[in-house]
């Protein structure tokens, strides 16, 4: 769940930052899609011009001709290019709506996401580890769609009130001067008053997000299928449904409490402001001025009346307009602050090329924490992993070895020392190519909603090698559940977009993540818990493979089921971040440590479990 924007967040704002922040949402859409935003503006410049038209030049002229009592045939003439210029706005509007709408914003929408995917592909790991960039990665992915959408809308409305003002106070300008003082007394009082009713209103709209989100929550618990035993099997519901009251309390209390300040601004606003000014002191000027004195036409009399009601309308509309760009620039500069994120991890002015046979690892006194605050995972640790050598890491949870792992593939920088590969700092060599030269399984590893082929593959192909896919699914145990789906390979994975997709059983897709190491050509492979899914016969069968397939591989592993590490060339016991115990399987339990104790202790229990003891 992101983060939501809060109200202390929302009143440090400037106005520099909050023009700033829209302009440059602004420019990204002109630069990406500069015929859908020029053409917005367009429509909505016609809009007002054929409105302002008819409803006031329409007005005065219809009514002084009555008053004059001019022919007809002028009023007729006006009524055809109303009509005319009313037939255009409608057609002008179904282009618009439905053509360049459409595929201007979906032409935005996927430029900004895939600006946004691209960025999330390519920023530090570490970064997941920080709740608040976290958190404004979500927000900026949830929120793009709204931002856009927002802006378009923003920028019509904006271009429509600009060209009423210009058009309406033309008008007064050159018919009643004095008028404009009316307008402007109502205005600058309603301006004062809406923007303090704006601002609590989007301070009322801050303190229920996070009141709405646990409604939200609650609400998807009780539809969603992850959740469905767990409602059946446990008393549960009736602590949601209390949660779910107290949040809508929560609400209640909290409309209730700005509605008794929004109330007697929003009367004051609408009686003062509008009623008394305009409706009251300007009419009574407007009749004295057109019965008494015959300054005004009729026509004129009620055009101007009408202009000050939509101009009074549109300064005070714009007024929520404004609060609207200020909200709209804080999750912008979520955005703003995702992209702009220069990463830590990134290539050398000059890359070497990486070898593509495998060559020796060494790790020279590295150490490595997760921030400056603390204590650290990895301490001064160093090792050396020969080329095609197979190396088992083991050791009790926390003591480090999957951060480890990401060192070795530069998801993280140490801290401290150095990772040489071919003798080189591994700094040295292109990230992306360096990255791709490991194979790799994780105990969290991820399945995707596409074909089991691409799940395996997981890069992008023209031609897919059916032949290579299909020989890793087997040395990794899955053959025989690939023989019974229709669709072999192409079997589509859960039924996110698909009703025919499958979804596996944890042994099934584990299989499938395990294939990705033999399908993949690269000269290092890291396993992970790879098999904390799989029963003893098929981790067996999948080491056999595993070592046969990576005979001219180096493969490093992690394992809590020592079994396996009986077949390793060498193991690696790590406790609170350092190595204490280092050697063949053989040499590790005649050595009588932690690792035969561990191994021992394992041991004894398959004995139990099997009725050996």
């Amino acid at each position: 769940m992101s983060k939501a924007i809060t109200i202390e967040q929302a009143e440090k704002q400037t106005i520099k930052e909050i023009v700033d922040n829209n302009w440059f949402f602004l420019k990204i859409m002109l630069k990406h899609s500069p015929f859908y935003i020029i053409a917005t503006c367009i429509y909505a410049f016609i809009h007002a011009v054929i409105v302002f038209t008819e409803h006031t030049i329409g007005i005065k002229l219809i009514f002084d001709a009555i008053q004059n009592k001019e022919p007809f045939s002028k009023v007729l003439i006006f009524i055809i290019i109303i009509t005319v210029l009313l037939l255009f706005m409608l057609l002008s509007g179904r282009l618009y709506y439905h053509i360049i709408q459409v595929r201007g914003r979906e032409k935005l929408l996927k430029t900004f996401r895939s600006s946004l995917y691209e960025k999330a592909t390519k920023t530090d790991l570490a970064c997941y580890d920080n709740p608040d960039y976290y958190n404004d990665f979500v927000l900026s992915i949830n929120e793009v769609r709204t931002r856009v959408n927002n802006m378009i809308d923003y920028l019509y409305v904006l271009c429509t009130f600009l060209t009423q003002v210009f058009l309406i106070s033309g008008f007064f300008f050159i018919y009643d001067k004095i008028g404009l003082i009316f307008v402007a007394l109502s205005l600058f009082t309603s301006i004062f008053v809406n923007l303090y009713i704006n601002r609590l209103k989007l301070k009322m709209e801050l303190e229920l997000n996070p009141k709405e989100r646990k409604r939200k929550y609650i609400n998807r618990v009780f539809y969603l299928a992850d959740y469905a035993k767990e409602l059946r099997l446990n008393n549960v519901s009736h602590k949601l449904n209390e949660e779910f009251s107290h949040a809508n309390q929560d609400i209640r209390e909290t409309v209730r409490g700005y509605s008794k300040k929004l109330l007697p601004l929003s009367i004051i606003n609408y009686f003062v402001c509008r009623t008394f000014i305009i409706d009251g002191l300007y009419m009574l000027y407007i009749a004295f001025m057109t019965l008494v004195r015959g300054v005004f036409s009729y026509g004129t009399a009620l055009a101007l009346v009408n202009s000050a009601w939509n101009l009074n309308n549109t300064i005070t509309n714009m007024t929520k307009l404004a609060s609207d760009f200020q909200e709209n620039s804080l999750y912008i500069s979520r955005i703003r602050k995702f992209l702009d994120y220069e990463n830590r991890i990134v290539d050398t002015d000059k890359p070497i090329p990486l070898v593509k046979i495998p060559t020796k690892i060494e790790l020279k006194n590295i150490s490595f924490a997760y921030s400056l605050a603390a204590e650290p995972i990895i301490k001064n640790l160093s090792l050396t992993i020969e080329a095609n050598e197979k190396v088992a890491f083991v050791g009790y949870n926390g003591a480090g070895k999957t951060t480890l792992m990401k060192l070795l593939m530069r998801l993280y920088d140490p801290t401290e020392g150095e990772i040489l590969v071919n003798g080189r700092n591994i700094k040295e060599y292109s990230l992306e190519e360096y990255r791709q030269a490991f194979g790799t399984v994780f105990q969290d590893y991820q399945l995707f909603a596409t074909t089991i082929a691409n799940n395996v593959v997981m890069e992008q192909q023209e031609d897919i090698d059916s032949t290579k896919i299909i020989n890793a699914l087997e040395h990794s145990g899955f053959s025989s559940r690939l023989a019974e789906l229709e669709q072999g390979i192409h079997t589509p994975l859960t039924r996110e977009f698909d009703n025919n997709g499958t979804n596996l059983s944890g042994g099934e897709a584990q299989k499938v993540a395990i294939a990705r190491v033999f399908a993949k050509e690269c000269p290092f492979i890291i396993l992970d818990e790879p098999s904390s899914a799989l029963d003893p016969i098929s981790e067996y069968h999948m080491n056999q493979y595993m070592f046969k397939a990576a005979e001219h591989k180096t493969v490093i592993f992690i394992s809590h089921r020592l079994s396996t590490t009986r077949m390793a060339d060498k193991i690696f016991l790590l406790e609170n971040g350092q190595i204490t115990e280092e050697g063949t399987h053989q040499q590790l339990m005649a050595r009588k440590g932690t690792y035969a104790e561990m191994f021992n202790l394992q041991a004894e229990k398959y004995r139990q479990v099997s009725g050996l003891a």
